[in-house]
């Protein structure tokens, strides 16, 4: 579903410079460095959501000038992000796209304002609700584009639903603050295992979710925007055979994690304090497109 982009240049976070078609030409003429970036989602902590559905315009890239650089779709691109949440679903967004000189540091999603109305939440008892979309924070990333020197870079982005997707119980819709992590495709790595824990009375495995934090022995906390944050989760699946369980985590980037599971990983609500209890946490180190199995007994 690749589109081709509309370039726009921004002056700082403060206001947009539209640059006529002679002056993109004569920009992209001299510019050596092109990006290409796919997209995945991993699910929200609601089993029962079946749908997300927003309109995507594009991406926008910050540098390290304080400047933004736009890549926009011709037209904005209706996406139910559900569907890009297992390893058949990542969706190229733009395939070497030039993008001129610059110390590029993070990225983030842009919505379509215009198709704000549009966008909804759908579950599996086949209810509708309305769905606020926000812009969320800059994905860390790093690269140069230098005019004097051919470059290509490419990138997957993950939003994590389970951090962005949120339900307001007083107004009854959803918000979808946009949670993203961005890594180097081609050194991109993932982990994986069975899970077998012993979950506390009342919770169960089939409500489990595993969390992946930066740095060794980290005590893990919930998804709250407040203390230690997680910087990947996944659902814990039920195996289709044998009734056992595994799980998950991609498009990770190399480094020292810690990793745990929680039984009671539905209730997650990003915007509050849930006091998931946190069983098995385990130091895992990743390198470069590696592939590692860590099972959680």
């Amino acid at each position: 579903m690749q589109r081709s982009a509309w370039w726009r240049f921004s002056l700082g976070r403060g206001g947009l410079a539209r640059l006529s078609a002679l002056g993109v030409f004569a920009l992209l003429a001299g510019c050596q460095g092109a990006v290409t970036t796919d997209l995945a989602t991993e699910l929200p902590s609601d089993p029962n959501i079946t749908q997300v559905v927003a309109y995507i315009r594009g991406l926008e890239f910050s540098t390290s000038s304080g400047n933004t650089k736009i890549l926009e779709f011709s037209t904005s691109e209706q996406l139910d992000l559900i569907d890009l949440a297992d390893d058949n679903g990542l969706l190229r967004l733009f395939t070497s796209e030039d993008l001129p000189e610059g110390n590029y540091t993070g990225v983030r999603l842009l919505f379509d304002e215009d198709r704000a109305d549009d966008n909804f939440v759908t579950t599996n008892a086949g209810t509708q609700f309305p769905l606020n979309v926000t812009e969320g924070d800059y994905a860390s990333l790093s690269f140069s584009i230098d005019n004097n020197r051919n470059s290509t870079d490419s990138f997957t982005l993950l939003l994590d639903l389970r951090k962005s997707l949120s339900f307001d119980e007083d107004n009854r819709e959803y918000n979808l603050t946009a949670m993203m992590r961005a890594v180097e495709t081609s050194e991109m790595s993932r982990i994986e295992g069975n899970v077998s824990v012993t979950c506390p009375t009342g919770t169960s495995l089939e409500r489990g979710a595993v969390y992946l934090f930066q740095g060794r022995d980290v005590t893990p906390d919930d998804i709250d925007g407040s203390g230690v944050e997680p910087f990947a989760t996944a659902p814990v699946f039920t195996a289709t055979s044998g009734g056992g369980f595994f799980y998950a985590l991609r498009y990770l980037p190399a480094g020292d994690y810690t990793l745990a599971v929680t039984c009671d990983g539905n209730d997650e609500d990003p915007t509050a304090d849930d006091d998931l209890r946190f069983r098995n946490a385990i130091n895992v180190s990743l390198d470069d497109h590696e592939t590692i199995a860590r099972d959680l007994p």
